[in-house]
């Protein structure tokens, strides 16, 4: 217990240091996000460190465990050098789209090449079968399980990457996820390597001195999805309780695509469409903040707590049902 509190102590010195030097460094070289006093409300431009701080710090955990065990989470060497290519790879794209701007259709294509070849590696993160408590029996996808994974994939990092227009809210929410997981897979020393830098994220983020950018959001979300998938294929989690900590993000991309695609618009292009900028027009940015995260909060506290066969599909009929009612609502005033 000393131990890992003297441990999780100077992990924290060495993140708020890698943040100090890094907001620096991308003030310099112009990667940064610029206000444009339209969509972005921030008033000055803002360093987009948030990805390449987490990056480091997966980085960090294998060099840790160098000298204990390399595949102290992982399976195999295999299973986590796939999740370090995939990692850095969508990173750097993210990371390119934040410089240079990449048109949606190019960055979906190169997203997808980078989950092939991350299933290429290792098949740790194909999504095999879907284990749901309404359902005693196992649904085995065999050959489609490639497929419906990239799938898979590509809606929760859109989803992912479209809640990120909140002071706060994707850390926060990726930090709730991971918690959760924690719990699950009762590994302390590679989870605390993302908790910790999320934390430390969230202060800068709070007072406007860091921001995630594309290369952050989008590989928060592949770590995410590459965690939900791992521990849905240990059969500790189920596809329903999966689908409640998902839900907040997953139907609001979906409504929004959806509308972008009828106005003959791209469904990943951006607008002032999604659940914060609804509630952004009525309400402060904290306040916006704190009602999402409550919302996805009771969300998750619920997955984890009811484990019930017809419960959970109860709750996600309810949620859906709460959720267009006041898209509906709004709308209407």
């Amino acid at each position: 217990m000393i131990d890992e509190l003297i441990f999780t102590i100077s992990l924290i010195f060495v993140n708020i240091f890698l943040f100090k030097i890094f907001i620096k460094l991308f003030n310099k070289l112009k990667i940064y996000d610029e206000p444009d006093f339209s969509r972005k409300i921030h008033t000055s431009n803002v360093p987009l460190v948030g990805g390449v701080i987490f990056l480091l710090n997966i980085f960090l955990y294998v060099l840790t465990n160098i000298f204990i065990d390399a595949t102290a989470y992982f399976n195999s060497i295999r299973e986590l050098l796939a999740f370090l290519t995939g990692s850095f790879l969508i990173f750097l794209v993210g990371l390119y789209d934040d410089k240079y701007i990449l048109k949606p259709n190019t960055k979906l294509i190169l997203i997808s090449i980078i989950i092939m070849t991350t299933l290429s590696i290792d098949n740790s993160f194909e999504i095999k079968f879907i284990n749901v408590l309404f359902n005693e029996k196992v649904i085995l996808l065999k050959t489609f399980g490639t497929v419906f994974t990239i799938f898979c994939f590509l809606v929760f990092l859109n989803a992912f990457n479209m809640i990120d227009g909140v002071n706060g809210l994707s850390a926060s929410y990726f930090l709730a996820c991971l918690v959760y997981i924690m719990v699950l897979n009762h590994n302390f020393y590679f989870f605390i390597f993302l908790i910790v830098p999320a934390i430390i994220f969230l202060l800068f983020n709070f007072r406007n001195k860091a921001f995630l950018g594309d290369g952050g959001s989008l590989l928060l979300g592949f770590i995410l999805s590459c965690l939900f998938i791992k521990t849905h294929n240990q059969q500790l989690i189920f596809a329903d309780q999966i689908t409640l900590l998902m839900l907040i993000p997953g139907i609001d991309m979906l409504r929004v695509a959806v509308l972008r695609i009828l106005k003959k618009k791209h469904p990943f292009d951006a607008d002032q469409s999604h659940l914060h900028h609804l509630l952004l027009k009525k309400y402060t940015p904290k306040i916006s903040y704190l009602l999402i995260i409550t919302f996805i909060t009771i969300s998750i506290l619920l997955s984890k707590i009811i484990e019930s066969k017809f419960i959970n599909l109860f709750l996600i009929l309810i949620i859906l049902i709460c959720y267009f009612s006041y898209i509906n609502f709004r709308r209407l005033k």
